[in-house]
């Protein structure tokens, strides 16, 4: 006896196909960025499931570590990683990089985990004066544009507005803004605007 055999409508196939395409996709999508990464950042210290989604441009002479789950999107500028000979940079878990982002160390840049930084954002550890080391805390947010100064700790938390130049240390759970960046509490914040 055979089974019964029912006509395929190819309206129902192709929506059959569509909804297994969009299942496999993201997952498909990330494989390509982790083996991405691996080209890339070959010349780096890698842990596990870091993904590129765009050009990373590296220049590695001392000692460039990043941690697991950290993406690096992909846009018109690609991110560049530079650590001069004898320098450290250091990326924290699940952090978060936009395109155009730049990294310099010359002697010590650290970031923690489950940061994000947006376009164009600029971290170096020298100016034409001098150089001191950048630490970024946990969950600290970095918005389009801004600037990361020689020897500044951004703290835990704390939220770095566009288009800003910090040249100070930033407290946990603070607002920085402007040029050169002032800092507000984050509560002010949340207060002034209703929520």
């Amino acid at each position: 006896m055979n089974a019964p055999t029912f006509p395929l409508h190819p309206a129902l196939v192709m929506a059959q196909l569509a909804e297994m395409r969009d299942q496999f996709r993201p997952r498909a999508e990330r494989a390509m960025g982790i083996l991405r990464a691996k080209w890339f950042l070959r010349d780096c210290h890698l842990d596990w499931g870091v993904a590129t989604y765009g050009r990373v441009v590296v220049d590695n002479q001392g000692v460039v570590e990043l941690g697991p789950r950290l993406s690096f999107m992909g846009g018109m500028v690609p991110t560049t990683l530079t650590c001069h000979p004898g320098a450290r940079l250091v990326v924290g878990a699940s952090s978060h990089f936009n395109y155009g982002v730049s990294l310099e160390a010359w002697e010590s840049v650290s970031i923690g985990e489950r940061c994000m930084f947006a376009s164009f954002v600029r971290i170096c550890d020298r100016d034409g004066h001098r150089t001191a080391p950048i630490v970024i805390e946990d969950d600290v947010w970095v918005a389009h544009g801004a600037i990361l100064m020689p020897g500044v700790r951004i703290g835990a938390r704390s939220v770095v507005s566009a288009g800003s130049i910090v040249t100070h240390d930033v407290p946990p759970d603070m607002l920085a803004m402007g040029n050169p960046a002032r800092t507000m509490s984050m509560d002010l914040v949340a207060r002034g605007t209703g929520t």
